[in-house]
Parts: C-alpha cells; sequence; structure tokens
C-alpha cells in the first residue's frame, strides 16, 4: 500500500496559505507607507459680478487703446466739417441735416433716409478705408449734445449703431463737456 500523502499536502497548502497572507499584509504595508494623493484643488469660486465687470473694462480699455483713432468734426448746424486719422486732416462740407416737409417735423438726419450719407460711410470713403473695423470713430460735436438739434443729436445715436453693422466699426459721440480720465491730457 502506498504511503499517505494528504498530510504532506495539508502541510503544503498551510505552507502557501501563510505565504500568501504574509504578501498581502507586507503590499498593504507598502501602500500605506506611500504618501496619501493630493487632495483635488477645491473647485474655483465663482467670481462676483463687480469683479468680473472690472476685468472686462480693464480688457476693452486695451482693445480701445490699441485701435487707430479716427475723429470725425460735427459742426451745431448738422455738417461733417473735418475727418482726422493719424495727424492728417481732410476738410468737408456734408450736410447730415435735411428740412422736412413734415409739418411735424422741422429738420430730418440725412443717415435715416440714405446709408450713404451715415458719419461712418463718409470717414470710409473720405479716408480711403474698405471698412472700419480696426478703428475707433469719434463723432465730435462742436457744440455741447444739450445744444444740438434734436434730428442731429437722434440720428448720430442711431449711427454709432449703425457704423458697427455698415461698416464693421466702432463709434462713440463724445460730448465736448465729457469729463476727460485722469491722466489724459485734451
Amino acid at each position: 500500500m502506498p504511503p499517505d500523502l494528504t498530510s504532506l499536502f495539508d502541510v503544503l497548502f498551510i505552507l502557501i496559505f501563510v505565504a500568501l497572507i504574509r504578501a498581502a499584509a507586507m503590499q498593504q504595508q507598502a501602500e500605506a507607507a506611500k504618501p496619501a494623493p493630493a487632495p483635488p484643488p477645491p473647485a474655483a469660486l465663482p467670481q462676483p459680478a463687480a469683479v468680473l465687470q472690472a476685468k472686462a473694462l480693464a480688457q476693452l480699455d486695451e482693445q480701445l487703446a490699441a485701435r487707430p483713432v479716427v475723429v470725425a468734426r460735427i459742426s451745431p448746424d448738422g455738417k461733417l466739417t473735418a475727418f482726422e486719422l493719424a495727424g492728417k486732416r481732410v476738410t468737408v462740407d456734408i450736410p447730415l441735416l435735411e428740412q422736412s416737409r413734415d409739418p411735424d417735423i422741422a429738420l430730418a438726419y440725412l443717415g435715416d433716409r440714405s446709408a450713404d450719407l451715415r458719419v461712418c460711410k463718409q470717414v470710409a470713403l473720405h479716408l480711403a478705408l474698405p471698412d472700419l473695423a480696426a478703428y475707433l470713430v469719434i463723432f465730435a460735436p462742436d457744440a455741447r449734445s444739450a445744444d444740438l438739434p434734436h434730428a442731429l443729436y437722434e440720428g448720430l445715436r442711431r449711427d454709432v449703431d449703425r457704423c458697427q453693422v455698415d461698416q464693421r466699426g466702432l463709434a462713440v459721440v463724445v460730448d465736448p463737456e465729457a469729463e476727460v480720465a485722469p491722466g489724459v491730457t485734451p
């Protein structure tokens, strides 16, 4: 009869089982010795509207300061008198107003009737520019806004919006009494 190997298998099984338990314990110790992974950075808190506004205004200021400026001079009686760009002055005499046949309206703004008679279109034509996308166009009336004819005042305001659509330019009406920013000499 062959010898009984059952006890030998039992001993072998116990030795393998102990080795596995010991290897698992050593692996746990090695993982515990590793430094803990850095916690994820906290989620960025949304910035308050006032902070975002200040950042947006600073960016706009930088963008506007980088654009060449075109000044469109406007007389109190409603005529374009000159365009100025980079020290160059072009004198013109272009009416922006006309007498209206409507008895309720004394004067009408010509730019409302024809896109060719709008300030930005005249700037582009007289300065031979394909469009005004790279420029800041300043409408500079020679009189306070309150002293301008109503049709001229309102027409210039509408032309500011239409400058973007018609000529891809950015325009603004600057009242001669507007305050100058600190550090800027008039």
